[in-house]
């Protein structure tokens, strides 16, 4: 079974399309889909429901179903209502192609904590509260011991937000960062630039932990095969095997808010076996250099 994996698209209907292009050219058979939220942005704009169904009927086009979750800056509420497009919030689904059946169980939205402001976050919950977190916990619990009952091949829990402590760390944008870069630009240039170790120094380097609580509470007593997850970007890309579970950062789709390392997506090819990963990039140009993507892209 192929699989393949995004999240936080915002709405970028261009990155979706260099997307289904390159899809639709280096995959033979149409994949299952996964989208781990943030499809959309900016919910009270009048182009919000439609942004995302064009978004939805574009990905439709390449894969066999569409599995996903809304994250925090989606619409709670909204359902796509397209015939293979199923949403995992708070549900579960088991897909059998006859060899691998897999069983799929979701939940959208982030924890309060992860964002400093939810002025553009319709969909937050506060885990702090222990009403609000034993009833997320209820449901995951729920779905997953009614999945059991199929006893599939695998089990694949599909987030927003990561568990607290894996691939959740996020950094402020610092000036250390904007140092390297120039580094890297000057190096490709033939060029040499003296360490600033005083400004390293004094450059701010406190890292906050984003992911829930409450999932990964429920990870560590379940232990789902796989776990797929988006929200936190600086931290896209990255994968990470704890235990019995393997973790998979796919943000981000889109290149905001960082555009060097935004355009990521995961295919997963999965057999009786193995789980097989590879995070590639939506660039059409596939041997672009350097220095023509930062000239192009950025």
């Amino acid at each position: 079974m192929d699989l393949i994996a995004i999240s936080d698209i915002y709405s970028d209907i261009q990155t979706i399309q260099e997307f289904v292009s390159i899809i639709s050219q280096t995959t033979d058979n149409k994949p299952v889909l996964i989208i781990t939220g943030d499809i959309g942005i900016r919910t009270t704009s009048p182009h919000y429901k439609q942004d995302i169904n064009n978004i939805i009927s574009s990905l439709s086009k390449i894969c066999k179903q569409i599995f996903y979750v809304l994250g925090d800056s989606d619409n709670k509420k909204f359902e796509i209502a397209m015939p293979n497009a199923k949403n995992l919030d708070g549900q579960y689904c088991v897909i059998d192609d006859g060899e691998i059946k897999v069983g799929l169980l979701g939940l959208g939205g982030a924890p309060s904590h992860s964002m400093r402001s939810a002025d553009l976050s319709p969909y937050l919950w506060d885990e702090s509260v222990p009403i609000i977190a034993e009833n997320l916990l209820t449901e995951l619990k729920i779905n997953i011991e009614k999945i059991a009952q199929a006893q599939p091949d695998y089990i694949i829990l599909i987030t927003h937000s990561p568990p607290y402590g894996i691939a959740d760390r996020s950094k402020p944008i610092t000036l250390q960062e904007m140092l390297v870069l120039e580094d890297i630009l000057e190096e490709l240039k033939g060029e040499t630039k003296p360490e600033d170790k005083e400004t390293a120094k004094k450059t701010p380097t406190s890292i906050r932990h984003l992911g829930s609580r409450t999932i990964s509470n429920f990870v560590k007593y379940y232990k789902p095969d796989i776990h797929i997850f988006g929200h936190v970007h600086k931290e896209g890309g990255k994968t990470e095997t704890q235990e019995a579970t393997k973790f998979f950062n796919v943000s981000h789709l889109s290149p905001l808010p960082y555009r060097l390392t935004g355009r990521k997506f995961l295919q997963l090819r999965i057999t009786k076996e193995n789980i097989i990963p590879s995070f590639d990039h939506v660039i059409t140009e596939r041997n672009i250099t350097f220095n023509d993507f930062i000239e192009k892209y950025l």
